[in-house]
């Protein structure tokens, strides 16, 4: 007898659906939303954006280094209340820690900003060149992770002298080397991959 061969169907592979909720943005707010550490930070950071303080300065009926008064707490009605008292020179420090965390943000926030964009451009460079380019710029960022960032910020200031802008130069600068090498080895692994190879092979 002949023996019969029943064919099979062949799966064909179906291409797997995009998922709406795998978005870089819902994959953020899933993260945080099971992460207590950053709820907090985003909590406190959103406390000091949104808070309003006032400046006061040399405020009548006190004394200077006052103590905290608090009235729900039982300190005296008839007296001005202070969270967290009165400086030497009879300054509400609530307000101005309030003020000194804004100011903090906006170095926070600049110098980061900063080295990220100027790290960017030079490890997606270095990465995408390759050859000597690659070569010169991650030597240069290997000499500026070599010194302690300390010594080096100290330095950068001293060459660029005192102010605000010059500190932030300087913070900014000793951050480049991280987010270049970060993003450099980003960019040479995303040339290794299957696409770009097809790609340049079909010129």
């Amino acid at each position: 007898m002949a023996s019969t061969s029943i064919a099979k169907p062949i799966d064909t592979p179906v291409a797997p659906r995009l998922n709406s909720d795998q978005s870089p943005l819902r994959r953020m707010l899933r993260r945080l939303a099971h992460h207590r550490s950053a709820q907090l930070g985003f909590a406190i950071l959103t406390f000091l954006l949104l808070i309003r303080y006032e400046e006061q300065i040399k405020i009548k009926g006190v004394k200077r280094n006052d103590p905290p008064c608090v009235h729900q707490l039982g300190c005296d009605p008839n007296k001005p209340q202070f969270i967290f008292g009165v400086d030497g020179n009879k300054r509400d420090l609530f307000s101005r820690v309030l003020h000194g965390s804004r100011l903090s943000l906006q170095v926070g926030f600049i110098t980061v900003g900063f080295a990220i964009v100027i790290g960017t451009l030079i490890g997606a460079s270095a990465g995408s060149l390759g050859g000597w380019t690659d070569n010169i710029m991650m030597r240069v960022m290997d000499v500026l992770l070599a010194f302690p960032s300390l010594l080096l910020a100290i330095a950068i200031v001293t060459v660029l002298g005192k102010g605000l802008i010059n500190t932030l130069l300087a913070v900014g600068i000793i951050s480049i080397p991280v987010y270049a090498r970060i993003v450099r080895a980003s960019v040479v692994s995303v040339k290794e991959l299957d696409y770009i190879t097809a790609s340049q092979a079909l010129g």
